[in-house]
């Protein structure tokens, strides 16, 4: 082999080892960009990660996890002293109803050997398991939570002899009285919290998957009629527990309605009038609250009109009607609202 192609080769070979070399010295700045490009694009995210929370995001967070928490330990706290202070109870012994009614009359059954929380957390465990699958998880989980307060509530107030209402001067239908007015409340409680008592709430909600059409409210109202009559045959001394556990439900169903939409409703007034601009300014100014105007024509006189829609607070009803009584040909229909959303101006 001659000299010139030795030298070749080795110059080949050389080229060779070199562009390995280049290479790799080309990749590492490539290979350096790209890693500063992930270190960046991390520090975007933890940037982002760490941006200040909203207003709403904070409000969110709050209600989360401090204020509904709070208002379902409340809730399961009067339910079980509902439970223990009336409906167990030996001037009372009734059932109000679903799951609670079912624990109650085997509490009564087992001469108060068998806690009504035991039967209440027993039934509801399959019912929690369906409802996480089938239903909202959210409010599996709250009503579990309320479910497992409650039942350890009873069972503690029953072990620990909490006070009852009871005595040679009770007057049953009273205690029936105060009982639904604190089921009450912690029923709404719980509904604003978005959670239920579980049992039939859970039996029910699963029943209008099925059926949208129908109410729910026919559902549970079924159920736990089932239930109190079926305390008719356990306690054995009439239709006192009956006509208590009815006394019971309607009180509670009141008491729940006011407190969810009573403080929420409204008078909406739909006004006919000619005069409409000043009659709008006087009800804004002294009523504090706001008025939609829409061009009317009476059909009798073909004459124009304005048709005026003001929304008011059901106590602001004999201040309105003194205002209208001022202004000839005017008249007025009243609807009544049973919620108002938002902020009526």
């Amino acid at each position: 082999m001659s000299t010139e192609t030795q030298q070749n080769e080795v110059t080949e070979a050389a080229e060779a080892t070199e562009q390995p070399e280049q290479a790799e010295a080309a990749e590492q700045p490539q290979a350096g960009k790209a890693e500063q490009s992930t270190k960046a694009a991390k520090k975007a995210n933890t940037k982002k990660e760490k941006a200040p929370l909203t207003r709403e995001q904070k409000k969110k967070r709050i209600r989360n996890f401090v204020i509904v928490p709070i208002m379902i330990l409340v809730a399961s706290f009067i339910r079980s002293l509902c439970v223990q202070v009336f409906m167990t109870s030996p001037e009372l012994n009734f059932a109000p109803g679903g799951v609670t009614g079912i624990g109650t009359m085997i509490q009564y059954m087992t001469d108060d050997k068998f806690s009504a929380g035991y039967t209440n957390i027993l039934i509801n465990i399959p019912l929690l398991i369906i409802a996480f699958i089938f239903l909202n998880k959210g409010f599996a989980i709250k009503t579990a939570c309320a479910v497992g307060l409650s039942s350890g509530g009873m069972v503690l107030m029953k072990e620990f002899n909490f006070p009852q209402y009871s005595g040679p001067n009770v007057e049953p239908v009273l205690g029936a009285i105060a009982c639904g007015v604190l089921g009450g409340i912690a029923v709404a409680i719980m509904i604003r919290a978005g959670a239920s008592n579980g049992g039939t709430d859970i039996i029910a909600a699963l029943i209008q998957r099925k059926f949208q059409a129908a109410g729910i409210t026919w559902f549970i109202m079924g159920l736990d009629a089932i239930v109190v009559l079926a305390s008719y045959f356990v306690y054995k001394n009439g239709m006192t527990p009956v006509f208590m556990s009815f006394t019971q439900q309607f009180s509670s169903a009141m008491v729940g309605d006011v407190i969810l939409t009573g403080f929420k409703s409204a008078i909406k007034y739909e006004i006919i009038t000619d005069k409409p601009e000043e009659l709008a300014a006087e009800l804004i100014s002294k009523l504090k609250h706001s008025v939609t105007k829409i061009d009317a024509m009476g059909m009798y006189a073909h004459s124009e009109k304005a048709l005026l829609i003001c929304v008011i607070y059901k106590r602001q009803v004999s201040e309105f009607n003194k205002i209208l009584k001022k202004y000839d040909n005017t008249f007025a229909y009243v609807t009544s609202t049973s919620e108002v959303l938002g902020k009526f101006y």
